[in-house]
């Protein structure tokens, strides 16, 4: 059994940490590598103790060492993983506090940290979440507030040099302190957004939007005037607080993040790639919710003919698409027009997976429903039977 891959960092942690050289490191090593490499091949009771062996291993540093830090997170995601939430929370705990003594409360590392036991809590208990997801708010919005009084006090000097030419050689110093400083904060200020993206998917995934929504948006304020506009990164920060306002159901806010995600992944990547897709894709969802057809089904079928031509008739970007003209079409009332982009979705659907993947059995529904608006009643009770079939 293989770990997911979003869990396997934590527990490689360890192997990759270097720290100076003690009577047991060696043991202290061996035993975190050893747990790593069964964790990640999933044999989970050698892991456990391996990690159990090398938390004791860890405590002979004493009750500060970052590498008892490191072995109390290695097993606490270990326990979390099977499931031993009420071991785990309390290795969460006591590593966040070592971290927090050791490297200081406005420290990275222990942020990150606190993000992680503000994930575990959401899950498991959301009630002590919330005063931990304000503390990793807090400490993003002084990175913001650090990243405009940078650019805000670059720009005043550059304004100044501008008007006293005589001082161009200090002008010259300032653009290159100005590189030098960019530089130096552009790879910490992209990594504490993706942490803060994380944070903010965990959030949304317990239904907890407020905070998703605080941490979105603060994760796109972090990319942004550190990426060029047309970024990628900017393209699916924007996408991944449209999806959230869908999932509220704040359409008319969705709406013009994904039309600006779409452009981005467009000029970027092209019309017809799968990042691409995705947002046209949620775009052309929104557009329906907010009752936009005609403008939802355009889209669609201009992504219908780039994935034709870039993937031919029978790739699943064609049936996607083919599904979503069918469903906009019931809405607008013509059963035959639905009724033939669903036929041709099936038929590529049994190319891909065969004639009897249970995935089918819905999209023959939709078939049958839109050949019985079109009054082919007998071609509509065969496909329905054929569902029925199919689901046993």
């Amino acid at each position: 059994m293989k770990v997911p891959n979003k869990l396997m960092p934590l527990a490689l942690l360890a192997a990759t940490l270097s720290c100076p050289a003690y009577a047991d490191e060696a043991s202290w090593n061996k035993y975190t590598m050893e747990g790593a490499r069964a964790y990640e091949a999933g044999n989970f009771g050698v892991a456990q103790r391996n990690f159990e062996q090398s938390l004791a291993e860890a405590k002979k540093f004493g009750a500060n060492d970052m590498r008892l830090a490191t072995s109390l997170t290695n097993l606490g995601v270990l326990y979390s993983f099977r499931g031993h939430n009420a071991k785990a929370g309390p290795l969460f705990e006591q590593a966040v506090h070592i971290k927090q003594k050791v490297l200081g409360g406005d420290n990275y590392d222990t942020v990150a940290a606190v993000a992680k036991l503000c994930q575990f809590h959401l899950k498991n208990n959301p009630a002590k979440a919330e005063p931990i997801c304000n503390r990793v708010v807090g400490y993003v919005d002084s990175k913001l507030k650090e990243k405009r009084e940078i650019a805000l006090s670059f720009e005043a000097l550059n304004r100044f040099y501008k008007r006293h030419k005589e001082l161009e050689e200090a002008e010259i110093f300032v653009k290159q302190a100005e590189s030098q400083t960019t530089k130096a904060t552009t790879g910490s200020y992209l990594e504490l957004a993706v942490l803060v993206d994380g944070l903010a998917g965990s959030c949304k995934d317990v239904k907890k939007f407020q905070p998703a929504e605080q941490l979105y948006k603060r994760a796109l304020a972090l990319r942004h005037g550190v990426l060029p506009k047309d970024h990628m990164a900017i393209a699916s920060s924007l996408e991944n607080l449209a999806k959230l306002y869908c999932e509220e159901g704040r359409y008319h806010m969705a709406e013009p993040l994904y039309r600006r995600a779409m452009e981005i992944s467009k000029s970027t990547l092209g019309t017809s790639k799968p990042e691409t897709f995705a947002k046209i894709d949620g775009l052309g969802q929104c557009l329906v919710s907010l009752s936009k057809l005609t403008e939802a089904k355009s889209l669609y079928q201009d992504a219908l003919s780039s994935f034709e031509s870039a993937y031919g008739k029978s790739s699943k970007y064609v049936m996607d698409c083919q599904v979503q003209l069918g469903h906009i079409c019931i809405k607008q009332g013509n059963g035959g027009q639905a009724a033939q982009y669903y036929g041709d979705a099936v038929k590529i659907s049994e190319k891909l997976n065969g004639p009897r993947h249970a995935s089918l059995s819905s999209l023959l529904d939709c078939y049958a429903g839109a050949l019985a608006r079109a009054n082919r009643q007998s071609e509509a009770k065969r496909v329905s039977s054929r569902a029925r079939e199919i689901r046993g």
